[in-house]
């Protein structure tokens, strides 16, 4: 096998001690490594326009992280059961004590939403939380192959209702007797009753703190479930300084959980890489497939001007929506990118084989082993790569 197909040409040794967990403040003060013309400069932040020529388009990702991790109570559907309609008194008497989890991907259709409950959860399962002195319902509808979960979000009028839902056995009959609950009203109970959903590596719970760090200053579409990270290193005056300097567009890549879904396949094509909403403004289109140099901040950036260009563009009109699900690799390399800022990313990840795309596989490796000697910081909250 080719080793720019093998898994394992993608790995490398990374102590955990260079697993930034918290964020250098002042951002300006992030370590930065510039890559050009096969040649490695060391510096920070404060300094990236000095190497960005006034010619490029910049493209950043605007999408918002959404508090995608609630905390709910179980409902005991054997209690429910159990229980005639004129004995129910409280709600309370049902709610199991133990808190569980569930992660927020994204809205579906339909009234389904896709998700992740920690632990065991079966179909027609139903969590409860409060929101704004109301009971919000969430019950499994559907469990996919992967173990992920279709769910509704509803209220309803009188807690006897709760008891007809833990017996209905399908959809049509559970709408019958709830309110559901809206896009729009789904993002607001998050935003009330959730929390930041940090990477699973930083191995701890978000802070108030995190509601601020771990979201761009350009964020503006609700939608993602992890930053788009290389945004993350401007401050107000650097993108002041940016937007000054340099013609700019705009992308909305709602990154999804799959962003740290490691590659598995030894034979990385056989990978099947996540699929992450993506929408790009008829004026943002025009920009970007009229720009002669190109530099994306992060890899859902570039990502998103890939999928654009690999789209029929002879359908071009209006604004470009739709699944983006391109893997770049070195056998998939970029067609339009000319430069990328990134952050540093995990041994056998697709992120590492989009920067492989890039500059080659033995390149990329190179550059992550003097990173490494070097002490850069890695992943969300870490340092910074400049490929021009």
């Amino acid at each position: 096998m080719c080793d720019d197909l093998d898994l394992l040409g993608y790995d490398f040794v990374l102590p955990n001690n260079l697993i930034a967990t918290t964020p250098i403040i002042p951002k300006e003060n992030a370590r930065l490594l510039i890559y050009h013309d096969g040649k490695i400069t060391h510096t920070t932040f404060h300094r990236l326009f000095d190497y960005i020529p006034q010619d490029y388009l910049i493209v950043l990702n605007d999408t918002k992280v959404i508090n995608a991790q609630l905390f709910v109570n179980k409902l005991s559907l054997e209690s429910l059961h159990k229980t005639r309609p004129h004995e129910m008194q409280t709600l309370q008497d049902y709610i199991l004590p133990t808190k569980r989890e569930i992660f927020y991907h994204k809205w579906l259709s339909n009234n389904l939403h896709l998700v992740q409950i920690k632990g065991k959860a079966k179909l027609y399962d139903i969590f409860v939380l409060r929101w704004n002195n109301i009971d919000v319902f969430i019950q499994v509808l559907d469990i996919k192959n992967d173990g992920y979960k279709l769910v509704s979000f509803f209220t309803l009028h009188d807690i006897a209702a709760v008891r007809e839902i833990a017996l209905c056995k399908s959809h049509t009959d559970i709408f019958s007797h709830v309110d559901i609950l809206s896009q729009s009203q789904v993002l607001s109970v998050l935003q009330a009753c959730g929390n930041i959903p940090l990477p699973p590596y930083m191995k701890r719970t978000s802070t108030e703190k995190d509601s601020k760090d771990y979201q761009s200053i350009f964020a503006r579409h609700d939608g993602s479930v992890a930053a788009p990270t290389a945004s993350l290193h401007f401050s107000e005056s650097m993108f002041k300084v940016l937007k000054e300097k340099y013609d700019h567009a705009f992308v909305t890549l709602h990154v999804g959980a799959g962003t740290f879904k490691p590659v598995t396949s030894q034979n990385i094509l056989n990978h099947k890489i996540h699929s992450e909403s993506c929408l790009i403004k008829e004026q943002e289109v025009k920009k970007i497939l009229n720009a002669e140099k190109l530099l994306c901040v992060g890899t859902t950036s570039m990502r998103s001007v890939e999928w654009l260009i690999r789209e029929d563009l002879t359908q071009l009109n209006g604004d470009i929506m739709g699944e983006n699900t391109i893997f770049l690799h070195p056998l998939n390399p970029p067609k339009k990118v000319h430069a990328l800022l990134t952050n540093f990313h995990l041994p056998k990840s697709s992120l590492l084989m989009l920067v492989s795309s890039m500059i080659g596989r033995k390149e990329t490796l190179r550059i992550y082993q003097e990173v490494i000697e070097n002490k850069y910081r890695f992943y969300s909250y870490g340092d910074g790569m400049l490929i021009i």
